[in-house]
């Protein structure tokens, strides 16, 4: 999360619209991409979209990491600059996203969800280190020194630059991620389904019964696996942005990995999301109810 308001500059925004955008046929990406877990839980059978989201995940991240590989980033180990250390976060946050997705395509949620939760703070740590301030700039020397820096240290920067409402929206922000995060009883039974007599069944279930083979992986719940891609899709676009907000890597650079690893086709809906359905029904009733009150 960033200390300003990201979305105010160009070339950030120029990122979002290729996300989004439905009209350019040559840059129409998964719908994994900007998916909202909770519809990926209730509508969780999108399996080739998901496909095409892991092949253009594993592109972007791939040219992002060349992007962050260049002349510019070149530091020795007696360096100990905020340059480089935002660079090492921003290495460490984009090792953590490579390996979500890998987990993801193993069906290893649990991993993905612990590594969220590294992203977020390495970032979240290199903003912090981004402003040249006295407390920030002796946090960084106690980073150097293998101390640890707090979350709560940017967490209180953020309050104050910013305000009480800006903070607790924050907080909010953290909240809903924590679902993949933290360990509650709601995030541990994602690994689980129910069976006869409601009997909890574990996701690796089939061990018990012998050698695991790649069929058994069918245990883990499909809706555990499309929310995870679906949170997934939004830490990697925000990365993306941060790279360009901290000046860590050109912004066109950023924005051709875009386009050059989104696929040219978006591969269908198998099924239209209930809440849609929901949506227009309510819209049809609200206009079928309305009262013309010209004339």
């Amino acid at each position: 999360m960033l200390y300003g308001q990201k979305l105010a500059d160009p070339a950030l925004m120029r990122i979002r619209l290729i996300i989004v955008s439905r009209t350019d046929k040559s840059t129409m990406p998964s719908i994994v991409w900007e998916r909202d877990p909770q519809e990926a839980y209730e509508e969780p059978y999108e399996y080739s979209a998901q496909e095409q989201f892991a092949r253009e995940a594993t592109a972007l991240l791939r040219q992002l990491y060349l992007a962050l590989n260049v002349d510019r980033h070149r530091y020795t180990s007696q360096d100990r600059s905020a340059a480089k250390a935002m660079w090492l976060l921003a290495m460490d946050a984009l090792d953590s996203l490579r390996e979500s997705l890998a987990a993801l395509q193993r069906k290893e949620h649990r991993v993905a969800g612990k590594l969220f939760r590294d992203v977020m703070e390495s970032m979240d740590l290199a903003a912090y280190f981004s402003e040249h301030q006295a407390k920030n700039q002796e946090a960084l020397a106690r980073w150097y020194e293998n101390e640890y820096v707090a979350h709560r240290e940017y967490r209180d920067r953020f309050r104050q630059l910013h305000g009480e409402p800006a903070a607790k929206a924050l907080a909010a922000h953290y909240h809903r991620l924590s679902r993949f995060t933290h360990r509650s009883y709601s995030v541990i039974l994602e690994g689980y389904t129910v069976g006869g007599e409601s009997r909890l069944v574990h996701d690796r279930t089939d061990e018990t019964y012998g050698p695991r083979d790649n069929s058994t992986l069918m245990l883990v719940p499909p809706q555990t696996i499309a929310a995870y891609y679906a949170a997934l899709s939004s830490f990697i676009l925000e990365y993306a942005e941060e790279l360009i907000f901290f000046d860590l890597a050109d912004s066109e650079r950023v924005r051709t990995a875009f386009e050059t690893s989104l696929e040219a086709e978006t591969v269908p809906r198998r099924f239209t999301p209930r809440r849609w359905i929901l949506q227009r029904e309510l819209a049809k009733s609200a206009k079928g109810t309305s009262v013309d009150t010209t004339g």
